[in-house]
């Protein structure tokens, strides 16, 4: 198989689909902005910048495929111009060198919040954008993709996944690891809702999928199941021997409480622990669709507890390692 380069490929999931690639033995080109980053042996490690495309034409010479794993992912209103640059603009930029350099096939990494979704519903693939309850983010995920489809009508093959919650231990404190953060470091309250999430190797092994067996212009819903998010913690708390989230607080109180810290992080500089945006996000009731990713991608999710106990382990091991 000829090579595939991985924007993004120390972030959150591009490990793991690195990892995947490996172990199917397909030459791998590491997309990163520090080179410094360690990767295994034989795999390519080149310096991209999402928002200069000079950078990318050097970055993607030789490769077959580009799998487009770079992204932002903040739900702080301060941050928005930044998720647009690095989302929207950083795609725009991916097509178009892809374009320049006649490289055909592109994998996107999108997200269910690229789609149109309506509380309470059943969500699929071809569930028209509405923005309804869209973040920021979701917003830049769907902009994404139609920069995508416009190299899919310029004559590229692209397929696209919309992962949910992306469950990984492997990166503390970084994007979704957030929700194992909140158990680890003892947080007591809890909303309501759900939890659809997805382990990143299901994520990794549909990407593979794609790139193996190419489906044009297509998209899938990856999505292991749902869970009340105070059963979630509950399970965590359980494996690390801690005492789980137990203190409900109502929708409105989440609300206020991301505004607080929304004016507390303008005022100190930092980044706030939830915001108005995520807040809302967490009370929001989706269900989505996968039987498309498993009809055609053949996608067996694996088991929550299975994740869950390979999560927690990972996570454990690189806060211990990671303490001064």
């Amino acid at each position: 198989m000829n090579p595939v380069a991985v924007t993004g490929a120390s972030g959150l999931l591009g490990r793991h689909i690195i990892d995947k690639l490996l172990e199917e033995q397909v030459p791998v080109i590491a997309l990163v902005r520090d080179t410094r980053t360690s990767f295994p042996a034989g795999v390519s490690v080149r310096h991209i910048d999402m928002t200069d495309p000079t950078s990318m034409h050097e970055a993607f010479e030789g490769a077959d495929t580009i799998v487009h794993a770079a992204g932002f992912v903040s739900f702080n209103p301060r941050r928005r111009k930044e998720i647009m640059e690095i989302n929207v603009e950083g795609t725009r930029h991916v097509v178009n060198v892809c374009l320049d350099l006649g490289i055909k096939n592109i994998v996107q990494i999108s997200s269910v919040s690229a789609l149109g979704r309506k509380p309470g519903e059943m969500v699929n693939e071809d569930d028209p954008w509405t923005g309804l309850h869209a973040s920021d983010y979701g917003t830049s995920k769907y902009l994404a993709e139609l920069e995508i489809y416009r190299g899919a009508e310029e004559g590229m093959n692209v397929g696209l996944v919309n992962p949910s919650v992306i469950l990984t231990g492997s990166q503390p404190h970084r994007s979704s690891a957030s929700i194992l953060d909140y158990v680890w470091n003892g947080n007591r309250f809890v909303t309501g809702g759900f939890l659809n999430y997805v382990d990143a190797r299901d994520v990794s092994d549909a990407v593979f999928a794609l790139i193996k067996t190419p489906r044009n212009g297509e998209r899938f819903i990856l999505s292991g199941g749902r869970i009340a998010f105070e059963d979630f913690f509950r399970r965590v708390a359980k494996v690390w021997n801690k005492r789980a989230p137990s203190i409900h607080i109502s929708p409105a109180m989440a609300s206020m409480f991301g505004w607080a810290e929304e004016v507390r992080s303008f005022l100190t500089g930092s980044e706030p622990m939830v915001t108005r945006q995520s807040a809302r996000m967490t009370i929001l009731e989706y269900e989505y669709d996968t039987t498309r990713s498993k009809m055609i991608l053949g996608m067996r999710y694996r088991n929550l507890d299975e994740t869950i106990a390979w999560c927690c382990a990972a996570y454990a091991q690189n806060v211990t390692a990671n303490k001064p």
